[in-house]
């Protein structure tokens, strides 16, 4: 019989000891989706806090307009809502009164606030039952000083910069949007940016910071034009810490106001819908900022929805055995699908959440680490487990095209399979271990089986979006792959016309490097911005915190022949031949010594050359019989290339030749150093 590979986890074989695990998942999101479907009525219902707690315009028992605002605060002595129209002082009129589990409530008149209105929160702890000092407020100090937790305005105060302060977002016109949003893409091209870091150093200096308008403006039309199909945006959850990249989130229901007001951001997913594009949001629901005055540590005095221990980056996880806890982020997940209309989201730290010791100092090398630890006991965090399946099973019950991504470096089986299949209900997860395998290439070569492994090794049943460097890989100092390659020789020798092996080199092997894992991508591929033509510079959130879209603009310069590069791989491979990257990459050929690795996608042919010097003259090998056409060869000149092997027009013809006994039949090439092929089979 042939082999049937495992369509989830409850039926891999190599499961088995661990099928207790995955059933447990999948009765406890059974059980706990049946409960919230009694009580509640739907998981959207239940996802509901954003929609009852924080202001709201409502009226009351009388039919009179009036604000009503509710905090879930249960240790709470005593709270007080201060505008700038009391000078933000204390008034018996602003005091919130206790309701029932933890939610205390203000009734204001419709006149007591307005759009625009500066507020926050003054939280005064009760004395402790022992007589001893509360957490962080000492007997008869002053009450703590609290951002909103559902505030959707947060600013940075001009002349305080380490206070922020909410403003009441109440627009008498609400925003409109325009276009619809696009399907879901097949095969995915996700362009990974950061709005307040994407604009063109020749327009920003210093440490200024882009907007929503001008992302809109200047960068979506690029990212579509290049062939991408949705773009994927990091650090618009408020965060005090702009060297963060917004991981490390004070506000969660507010858009950044870095980079201009929430309309201007829903004006920006209009954009990209507009264009076609899908729009990602990055959020991080495993842990939080640390600071107490402008996020949720320590909001009410006490832990609040945090575990007692902090993580590796020493900031709190949230504890997903609290149901409110688990309500606070759920809410979160719907009030962006709905308010902002994002196409879904890009979990990150999904270890941090999967794992009670958060996967600290373990390289998990065997799949058996994903489910005891060092010290043999389990290790899931199955709280943890059950909010990712509610997440993902929300997302899905509000928008059935969205795509939700794990950021996972542990290797769980089965994240991209349902909860009743013994999974966690993502679409996709990032393939983690391909970026790590390049930085190993440039530091030492590898052989050509690893590198075949390296790029199609996932299991059967997980869906991978494939990438070669993302943000890891270009932020705060670290080293870009073209930089690993090239060195500070790209400063000197990018011009074209002026030759220097070491930058020859560097540009034809990260050609290469992009080509291959793009197209044995098993269901999706990832950029992030500018590595597309190799940005010369890392980023950060100081000196170097804009792209040099320019260079890439100059055919004077190389950077141009890689931004041509990655274009011709995006929209004359990908878009061109979308029904062959629905199928899976079927190997053919390689040669250790002389470098070489070919495969087919379905009517796509790819012939790579890795040897840094020897060429192959008669390079013969079985494909799936037929005439073959040239399509693109990664040494053409407008792709910086020597021009050694170009594509003619008309394109060459490679017709196969018969084998004895065998189905598939020969075709022979030509491959330079460095160099890769593609063609097409015509039969």
């Amino acid at each position: 019989m042939p082999f049937s590979p495992p369509r989830n986890p409850l039926e891999d074989p190599a499961l088995e000891p661990y099928r207790d695990f995955l059933l447990r998942r999948s009765r406890r999101f059974t059980e706990e989706m049946r409960r919230i479907t009694a009580q509640h009525g739907s998981l959207r219902a239940y996802a509901n806090l954003h929609t009852s707690l924080g202001p709201h315009r409502v009226r009351n028992a009388r039919g009179v307009d009036c604000w009503r605002w509710r905090e879930y605060m249960p240790q709470a002595g005593a709270v007080w809502l201060t505008t700038d129209k009391l000078n933000f002082q204390r008034h018996a009129s602003h005091r919130f009164r206790r309701k029932e589990d933890g939610i205390l409530e203000l009734i204001l008149p419709p006149d007591a606030l307005a759009h625009g209105d500066y507020v926050e929160l003054r939280v005064q702890l009760p004395v402790a039952p022992d007589g001893s000092d509360p957490d962080e407020c000492r007997l008869g100090a002053p009450p703590l000083r609290r951002v909103p937790a559902f505030a959707q305005w947060v600013e940075q105060d001009k002349a305080v910069p380490t206070q922020w302060c909410a403003r009441l977002w109440a627009p008498e016109q609400p925003y409109r949007f325009r276009h619809r949003r696009p399907g879901a893409p097949v095969f995915p091209r996700i362009y990974e940016a950061h709005v307040g870091m994407a604009q063109s150093s020749l327009t920003h200096h210093g440490e200024s910071v882009g907007s929503y308008e001008e992302f809109s403006r200047s960068i979506l039309p690029r990212i579509k034009a290049d062939g991408y199909t949705a773009v994927q945006l990091m650090g618009i959850l408020e965060h005090p810490l702009y060297r963060s990249f917004g991981y490390q989130v004070s506000s969660y229901f507010a858009p950044s106001s870095r980079y201009g007001t929430p309309d201007q951001f829903k004006a920006l997913v209009d954009a990209a819908h507009g264009l076609g594009l899908s729009v990602i949001l990055d959020i991080t629901h495993g842990h939080a900022c640390p600071n107490t005055e402008q996020g949720l540590a320590r909001y009410d005095g006490s832990r609040y929805f945090f575990s007692e221990k902090f993580n590796q980056w020493g900031t709190p996880s949230f504890d997903y055995s609290q149901e409110m806890a688990r309500r606070f982020l759920l809410s979160n997940c719907r009030y962006w699908l709905e308010e902002f209309r994002v196409d879904g989201f890009r979990f990150d730290a999904v270890g941090n959440m999967l794992y009670h010791d958060h996967g600290v100092d373990d390289d998990f090398s065997h799949v058996g680490r994903c489910f005891y630890g060092k010290n043999g006991e389990p290790r899931a965090d199955e709280n943890g487990e059950l909010y990712l399946c509610l997440a993902n099973a929300l997302t899905h019950e509000l928008r059935p095209q969205a795509a939700t991504i794990a950021e996972e470096f542990s290797g769980m089986p089965g994240l991209t399979c349902p909860p009743h299949e013994g999974g966690l209900g993502f679409d996709y997860r990032f393939a983690m271990g391909i970026p790590d395998y390049w930085e190993k290439c440039i530091e030492a070569p590898r052989d050509m089986g690893s590198l075949w492994y390296e790029m199609t090794n996932h299991r059967p049943y997980d869906r991978t979006v494939s990438y070669v460097e993302c943000h890891d890989q270009c932020i705060n100092g670290d080293d870009a792959m073209i930089w690993r390659l090239m060195g500070d020789d790209m400063y000197h020798y990018m011009a074209v016309g002026k030759e220097n092996w070491n930058v020859s080199r560097g540009l034809a092997f990260y050609r290469l490097m992009r080509l291959i894992t793009l197209t044995t991508a098993d269901a999706g591929y990832l950029n992030f911005m500018g590595n597309e033509f190799g940005h010369p510079e890392w980023l950060d959130a100081e000196a170097h915190a804009h792209r040099q879209w320019h260079l890439a603009d100059r055919p004077d310069l190389k950077y141009a022949g890689l931004a041509a590069w990655d274009k011709a791989q995006l929209c004359g491979l990908v878009a061109a031949h979308a029904e062959d990257f629905q199928q899976a990459p079927l190997f053919r050929f390689i040669h250790e010594e002389q470098r070489l690795l070919a495969f087919e996608r379905g009517r796509l042919l790819f012939a790579f050359n890795f040897h840094e010097l020897e060429a192959r003259q008669n390079l013969t090998f079985a494909v799936t019989p037929g005439k073959y056409v040239e399509l693109l060869s990664s040494d053409e000149t407008r792709f910086a290339g020597h021009g050694n092997l170009s594509v003619a027009c008309p394109p060459l013809e490679h017709f196969t030749r018969p084998l004895p006994d065998r189905y598939e039949q020969d075709v022979t090439l030509y491959l330079p150093p460095l160099v890769a092929l593609v063609l097409r089979r015509e039969d």
